[in-house]
This record gives C-alpha cells, sequence and structure tokens, in this order.
C-alpha cells in the first residue's frame, strides 16, 4: 500500500469515527509513529479534534508501532483486530502502549 492510499484510508477511518468520539477526540493531543516493514515512515497525529497523517518521523510520539503494509491494511479495513495484531506479535508496539488504546478505539467506532 503506497503512503497515499495509506493515508486517505486512515482519514477515511478517522472521519467514520468522529461521528460517534469526536467530542473525546477533541482532548487528546498526541501522536503516533508508524514504521512498516518496507521502510514507510509516517505517524498520524491527533491535536484539538483534527488528526493529520504525515509522511516522515515525528520528533516525539507517544508510541511508535512497527508492522507490515498487509498488516496495517487489514486493521484499517476492519478484517484485522490491532489488539490481535499486537498479541500474536504481528505489530510490535514501544513507548506508552496505553496510549495506543486511543487509536483502537477510532478503529472500533470507524467499524460500526
Amino acid at each position: 500500500m503506497d503512503f497515499e492510499l495509506l493515508r486517505k484510508t486512515f482519514l477515511e477511518v478517522v472521519e467514520k469515527a468522529k461521528a460517534k468520539i469526536g467530542d473525546e477526540m477533541k482532548t487528546w493531543n498526541r501522536a503516533f509513529q508508524f514504521i512498516l516493514d518496507d521502510g514507510t515512515e509516517f505517524y498520524v497525529e491527533i491535536k484539538n479534534g483534527e488528526v493529520t497523517v504525515q509522511q516522515g518521523r515525528h520528533p516525539s510520539p507517544v508510541a511508535t508501532l512497527s508492522t507490515d503494509s498487509n498488516t496495517l491494511e487489514k486493521i484499517l479495513q476492519g478484517e484485522l483486530d490491532a489488539m490481535a495484531a499486537f498479541i500474536r506479535g504481528k505489530m510490535k508496539i514501544t513507548g506508552n502502549v496505553l496510549e495506543t488504546i486511543k487509536l483502537r478505539k477510532i478503529l472500533e467506532a470507524a467499524k460500526d
């Protein structure tokens, strides 16, 4: 999955989730770094209810998530639960693992 498609997919998921948890997201001010096995690096920043997806490295992410593009694609499409991917070793998380619950909340809210 190329970065632009990945960015578009991520933002679509966020828009679906905003209808359910948008007010709560306004209090989340943090960034999550993603590193894919193909060398792609990007971060998702949530600030004042707005979400941006940028290529590259964030200077101070709360957590870094490492996985392969296929696993991330399945997670974004709702075919694979992020927690299951983590437990099965398909995703590694460093930094504040508990903060990634906010990302999972976005993914769960987008499913319904």
